[in-house]
């Protein structure tokens, strides 16, 4: 019995005159427990314990002592099947609690290595969250190669863990470090390594190939042995807790500025806590001894299957890509970086876009469809009408309006689409805008609005701009900019 309920049970009995059944209902104890309170006078009585039970283990205890003396890696699992021959009837629960408490906690002991300059780097990812780019949320990783010797450090983040990312990683770190080490340590990832039994490893063909290419040989780690690229998990936690720690992600071009920055002004210069000097002053020996860069550059732009589909467009990435017309149906190559896309057919490069990292997005370039309105009756049409929507809401509502006077829409969305052309998007918005108000619908009404506009403030007419010679001219866009901060200029003048 604990010595505050014994005391507590005195107390109430002698000094407040409480009976034993009051005691036990206020203390919501039973009241043999008051009982042997009060006929314990000296100290609190001891509790006795009662006699273990037999376990159905007991006989074969010495047996387990025995065989994990001799065997001390021996698995639970193994021994239950041998004491099941023996005539074991326990349970798996029973033996395991058993064998926990005599079998010695395992630590290992590790030896420190130190590598020779040039000789070894060592490499990793860092899973590090996610980034918003647009309307997508995409994963953040960072590479991270840290030569072993001098402990100079390369890293860069990207968006994704591909093979692609991978190698170009790899490029850029020799590029850093002005030449590549003898030997780079990895984990085994799946870029590296597609499987293995004990000591029988195969290697990712397209990852030897560049291995071969630049003359490193890749070493993976032993299986759960992540203390043989110790040096680059300390670089990994340094990032973590120095580079990322508190630091408020804005955006993919910031961080990556922030990340060259952090790397050759904080990383790279402080004193190493491990080898006391600074991994800039064992770099400058240690790159005179690092292998050369291959003069032929590596492209590490993987060549891809893909299919065009029926309005020529290719899907990457849940984007759309366009190419010519004609190749709509084809099966095609593509080859993406991480910041753009080439796509070929038959060896020949059809399209070149930059490299989008939102989801759902159209890029489709003009000269892709050259040729595709003349063959398609109509498709010149829609394609005005497209372009007459794009110049915003007023032009939208203007359509539907058009549509309800039950108006030739090719002919008017083409002249309206000229006056866009001859006078501007403000002009002929303001003069849609206007329109509406007096639900006055066609071309028409809005080339009379603009030149009485026009006239009113004095300003010339402009002529129509005439491309016979070069009628594919027309199709051609140019953003329009505002025209205020001339007139703002003007002002200025005057006012001086």
């Amino acid at each position: 019995m604990e010595s505050e309920r014994w005391a507590t049970i005195r107390r109430l009995y002698e000094v407040e005159h409480l009976s034993e059944r009051q005691i036990a209902e206020r203390l919501h104890i039973h009241r043999r427990t008051v009982g042997r309170a009060l006929e314990a006078i000296a100290a609190p009585p001891i509790r006795r314990q009662a006699p273990p039970r037999p376990l159905k283990l007991d006989p074969y205890k010495e047996v387990l002592a025995r065989r994990l003396a001799d065997y001390p890696e021996l698995s639970a699992v193994k021994l239950l099947e041998e004491l099941r021959r023996q005539g074991y009837p326990g349970s798996y629960t029973q033996l395991q609690r058993f064998i926990k408490g005599i079998r010695p906690p395992r630590k290992d002991v590790f030896l420190r290595l130190e590598t020779v300059p040039g000789d070894q780097a060592q490499v990793d990812w860092a899973n590090c969250g996610s980034i918003a780019i647009g309307n997508a949320l995409r994963k953040l990783s960072c590479f991270v190669m840290v030569l072993s010797w001098s402990r100079m450090m390369y890293l860069e983040f990207t968006l994704s863990q591909t093979m692609s990312d991978f190698l170009t990683a790899h490029v850029r770190a020799f590029q850093f470090f002005g030449g590549i080490p003898k030997k780079i340590l990895y984990e085994n990832l799946k870029t590296v390594v597609l499987s293995r039994v004990g000591k029988d490893i195969r290697f990712h063909n397209t990852f030897l190939d560049f291995a071969g290419c630049h003359l490193f040989e890749p070493v993976p780690c032993n299986v759960r042995r992540a203390n043989e690229k110790g040096i680059v998990e300390n670089g990994i936690r340094y990032v973590r807790s120095s580079l990322l720690s508190g630091y408020d992600i804005l955006d993919y071009t910031s961080l990556q500025r922030d990340t060259v920055a952090w790397r050759d002004e904080v990383a790279n210069v402080r004193v190493h806590g491990t080898t006391h000097e600074r991994p800039s002053d064992r770099w400058a020996h240690e790159k005179t001894l690092l292998q050369r860069i291959p003069d032929q550059p590596y492209d590490t732009t993987l060549p891809r299957s893909v299919k065009a589909t029926s309005q020529a467009f290719i899907v990457f990435e849940r984007n759309r890509y366009s190419v010519p017309w004609e190749l709509g149906y084809k099966a095609l190559i593509l080859k993406a970086s991480a910041d753009d896309l080439r796509i070929f057919h038959n060896h020949d490069l059809v399209a070149h876009h930059r490299r989008s990292y939102e989801k759902f997005m159209t890029f489709e370039l003009p000269e892709h469809r050259k040729g595709l309105l003349a063959k398609r009756r109509g498709a010149h049409a829609a394609k005005l009408t497209e372009a007459f929507q794009a110049l915003g809401e007023p032009a939208k509502t203007y359509l539907q309006g058009m549509l309800a006077c039950e108006l030739h829409l090719p002919y008017h969305t083409a002249k309206l689409m000229e006056l866009v052309a001859r006078f501007g998007k403000t002009e002929v918005l303001g003069a849609i805008e206007r329109a509406l108000s007096f639900r006055a619908f066609g071309a028409p009404y809005i080339q009379n609005i603009i030149q009485q506009c026009r006239l009113r403030r004095g300003a010339p007419d402009l002529p129509p701009l005439a491309l016979a010679t070069k009628p594919e001219w027309g199709d051609i866009t140019i953003d329009e900019h505002h025209l205020d901060i001339y007139d703002a200029l003007f002002e200025k003048d005057n006012t001086g």
